[in-house]
């Protein structure tokens, strides 16, 4: 959309528009500026369903659902991942061999080498950021292969998750990039956590050492903590990306900050949120669970509020933090489908 915005500015300048003035009159200057303006329009509505792909979060882990490798997310981020590219079959191998997780094997390798583009790995076949203790761990090692760099890399890996018990990626984050450290001037560390949830997310979710809580009965009172919570910002406008009370919210940044409150972890964006989830019905649908929704084109969910009953939700959409008819009007059109996180059953019964 950009590109075609700066084309058409190109080609209609100024001297164009005056040119076109005079010689077709008023009216059609006119009707430049309504398609102008619609142009604008639909750029403010794209870019108010795009932020849910955003990068962020508080650093909580997304599962796989069924606890195994979601092929079809797996095979997807392989397929355009730098020298990782068609490495997926590879990654599994190795992991399964040291006994850890291939997603969070997978996740850190993406992060440390942006997607297997960085020069560590594609130069060096080095995917961890590993250095040589040869040089006083001043320069990256160097493998003959990836696949040896990948060996040695898990190896480490196993060490850390395995033998020190480092299981979670928040556990993992604060050995590899610990906030506040002498050496990150720059504060670079503190996306270490969210950026590897991230890219597991995109991968599948974790298959060890996490499960969903789809199961979990916690009752009413908790869904009413999580509404309370929410509601504290009802009124506040809708911000791309944001995902706590001092960025302001977007909508998946609401449903994992309201959560977070009762202790349920959900992944960052809409369409992780719905993978994470329990699948349910409609008719099974009660006050705590999620509703998705398909409102652009760019991703099979893109946006995501909590049930509250009466074919009511609670969300962030691009006109504020509201109550919105879910089950209705144009939300009930766009309805992807429904998930449970959390059994909100009346336990008092």
């Amino acid at each position: 959309m950009k590109q075609l915005i700066n084309y058409f500015g190109k080609q209609v300048g100024k001297k164009i528009l005056v040119w076109i003035t005079g010689s077709l009159g008023l009216s059609f200057f006119v009707v430049v500026g309504v398609i102008l303006v619609a142009i604008i329009m639909i750029i403010g509505a794209i870019g108010g369903s795009v932020n849910h792909s955003s990068i962020g979060g508080n650093g909580l882990s997304a599962c796989s659902v069924t606890g195994e490798i979601d092929e079809a997310s797996w095979n997807a981020a392989f397929a355009n991942a730098g020298a990782f590219t068609g490495k997926g079959d590879l990654f599994i191998e190795l992991a399964q061999q040291n006994g850890i997780d291939p997603v969070l094997a997978a996740a850190i390798a993406f992060h440390e080498t942006g997607r297997g583009t960085s020069n560590a790995v594609v130069n060096k076949n080095n995917p961890g950021g590993i250095m040589d203790p040869s040089t006083g761990w001043s320069r990256l090692m160097h493998f003959a292969t990836l696949e040896e760099g990948l060996a040695y890399t898990m190896a480490n890996l196993k060490r850390r998750i395995i033998d020190d018990g480092l299981s979670t990626i928040e556990d993992l984050g604060a050995v590899y990039a610990p906030i506040g450290a002498a050496n990150d001037p720059n504060g670079l560390n503190a996306h270490w956590v969210p950026t590897v949830t991230k890219f597991a997310s995109e991968l599948g979710g974790l298959t060890m050492n996490c499960s969903p809580v789809g199961s979990q009965v916690v009752g009413n009172e908790v869904f009413k903590t999580i509404l309370n919570e929410m509601l504290k910002y009802e009124g506040w406008p809708y911000v791309w990306g944001g995902y706590n009370p001092n960025m302001g919210f977007d909508c998946s940044g609401l449903m994992q900050w309201g959560y977070a409150k009762a202790g349920i972890k959900l992944p960052r964006t809409a369409y992780t949120q719905y993978k994470f989830a329990q699948p349910i019905t409609r008719d099974q649908l009660q006050p705590g669970d999620l509703i998705f929704f398909k409102s652009a084109d760019y991703a099979p969910v893109t946006h995501v509020g909590i049930y509250v009953g009466n074919g009511k939700m609670f969300n962030s959409q691009n006109a504020g933090v509201r109550y919105d008819d879910a089950l209705t009007g144009y939300w009930g059109s766009v309805i992807v489908g429904y998930g449970r996180v959390a059994d909100f059953s009346d336990t008092s019964k």
